[in-house]
């Protein structure tokens, strides 16, 4: 299982989400370089990755959004399926700050999270996320990126002091944290190295491998006992 929840619930053994770090390696890329081909030059960059959904937290960071007066500040939204819909229900007053994007290939995945200032996770506290941890979290932290983040399930654990968490459903705590990470970039870029650390140290894939040998040879161990 992939988590602590479904771990209480089910039993079993804990495998978190794991990363190829080689592939999300930010060195790889010039972020200048892929934020003006992408026309965001001179601009601060909030990325939200995934399919919207509202246990996401999207409205919670719309909210959030809104109450951030800094015309400098562009959001990017990753996932939509259908932006002409979603777009709808983003206000006029950010409209022009909201870039929409769809669905993109796992091997452009590195390309656009370079350009990120600050990568959001807003879940919130609901049935859907209590036993889920978004692999965008793993994703964040192999690209070095500062991340914001709630307090569900296992996400304090996971991060631990290498991003910034607050409560879920709080737009207000949202927006003021995201001023704050802005204000602090030397701050902000420390926290990034060291989520890359952890996730080199604790979420490779080669960590994978190592604990998924473990358990097979534990279960051939406990097999030929019988």
């Amino acid at each position: 299982v992939s988590n602590r929840f479904l771990q209480k619930k089910f039993g079993g053994a804990l495998l978190p989400h794991c990363r190829d770090t080689e592939i999300l390696n930010p060195l790889k890329f010039n972020a200048a370089d892929v934020k003006e081909k992408m026309g965001f030059v001179e601009k601060k960059i909030l990325m939200f990755l995934g399919t919207p959904r509202p246990h996401k937290g999207i409205d919670d960071l719309l909210q959030g959004f809104k109450k951030i007066d800094n015309p400098e500040l562009n959001l990017v939204i990753i996932g939509v399926e259908n932006k002409q819909e979603f777009l709808k229900g983003i206000d006029e007053s950010v409209k022009n700050r909201v870039t929409i994007i769809s669905r993109i290939s796992f091997n452009k995945l590195p390309e656009y999270l370079s350009v990120a200032d600050i990568i959001v996770i807003p879940q919130r506290r609901t049935s859907d996320s209590i036993g889920q941890i978004p692999a965008r979290l793993f994703d964040a932290m192999s690209m070095a990126k500062p991340i914001l983040t709630t307090r569900v399930s296992d996400i304090p654990e996971v991060l631990g002091d290498c991003g910034y968490l607050i409560e879920p459903n709080e737009p207000s705590q949202l927006a003021d944290s995201i001023e704050y990470i802005l204000s602090h970039p030397d701050e902000a870029y420390k926290k990034g190295q060291a989520a890359r650390k952890k996730c080199k140290e604790m979420y490779d894939m080669s960590n994978l491998e190592s604990s998924l040998k473990e358990l097979i040879e534990r279960v051939v161990v406990r097999k030929d006992l019988k």
